[in-house]
């Protein structure tokens, strides 16, 4: 609805800073005239923004000027509420202040709200870890990332891909992106193109005292999420029709990073489930098949049944 995307943008514009009309349309998924047709409509409305020209124009609002805290749902205000992920804290050293940054947000409350606002933060938890122990903790290399990131200040970097090729090089790192118990920081290659790279996979890296110019129509999140998609959409695709026992089938979602279920499996008369899945490659679904023995049988493609046959073979073999 048009109203509501009037206040997203108003809340765009709330924290002082030009926002342009690329990522005003990125943001909230409409073209750049609608847009535009937007802004002429909040200033008809007596709203104080103004457009400014030129390559790092854009919008903003008149200095000073800003809404309260009731611009904000209650529901929105409640979520401010929601415990931070203590990982993600203590991998960058920031202190959350605990209650004391809750007692303040109480205070911008309405009275009404106050209440579910603490039973919120009492009663809900945030855990970005993971049940084993061990998993990677963020080494040094995200302390120079941050301080890059913060500064705007260039790296070099050694970088080991996923197939193991080893690279070197500048890049001026633009934010950092915790998903799960993983970090990934976003940055502009020295061929000034969006990349995303996997803090696992940083070999060392070294701080510059060269600073770059931040890109006016760079946004964390909006980059991360169509990242996201275009990575899922390029993965490779090995198909495999397999016939699953009643005990196995409940747990085929639950193993293999990049298995997916392809549409609900048809159910035979002994209980057992023909279910098409969707793998990375021919490996993994080796390797899928063979970690549930006897309680998955492939029935398509015939190259894979030979290559399970071989498998067993091999670990029969290896065990005479």
């Amino acid at each position: 609805m048009k109203a509501e995307r009037l206040i997203k943008i108003l809340l765009l514009l709330q924290h002082g800073q030009t926002v342009t009309t690329r990522r005003m349309a990125e943001e909230l998924e409409v073209s750049e005239r609608t847009i535009h047709r937007d802004m002429e409509s909040l200033s008809a409305a007596g709203l104080p923004i103004y457009a400014e020209k030129g390559r790092t124009g854009g919008w903003r609002l008149v200095d000073h000027w800003k809404q309260k805290l009731s611009w904000l749902k209650e529901q929105e205000m409640l979520a401010l509420f929601l415990p931070p992920a203590g990982k993600i804290i203590q991998d960058l050293h920031m202190d959350d202040g605990g209650e004391d940054r809750i007692q303040k947000l109480l205070l911008s409350l309405p009275e009404q709200s106050k209440k579910t606002a603490w039973n919120v933060w009492s009663r809900i938890y945030v855990d970005m870890g993971t049940w084993k122990d061990g998993q990677e903790e963020a080494g040094p290399e995200l302390d120079v990332l941050k301080k890059a990131v913060m500064e705007d200040r260039k790296v070099q970097m050694i970088y080991e891909k996923a197939d193991g090729t080893v690279t070197k090089g500048t890049i001026c790192p633009l934010g950092l992106i915790a998903k799960a118990n993983q970090w990934y920081v976003a940055a502009l290659n020295d061929k000034g193109e969006y990349r995303s790279y996997k803090h696992a996979r940083v070999k060392m890296v070294t701080g510059t005292e060269e600073t770059f110019e931040r890109p006016v129509d760079f946004h964390l999140a909006s980059y991360w999420e169509k990242s996201k998609k275009q990575f899922i959409r390029n993965l490779p695709t090995y198909t495999a029709t397999l016939r699953v026992s009643p005990e196995a089938y409940p747990r085929l979602r639950f193993t293999g990073r990049f298995v997916t279920l392809d549409g609900k499996g048809r159910a035979g008369a002994d209980g057992w489930v023909d279910q098409s899945l969707s793998f990375n490659t021919e490996e993994e679904a080796i390797g899928f098949v063979t970690g549930f023995g006897s309680q998955v049988k492939v029935i398509k493609p015939e190259a894979l049944i030979e290559k399970i046959k071989a498998r067993a073979q091999g670990i029969l073999d290896l065990y005479k």
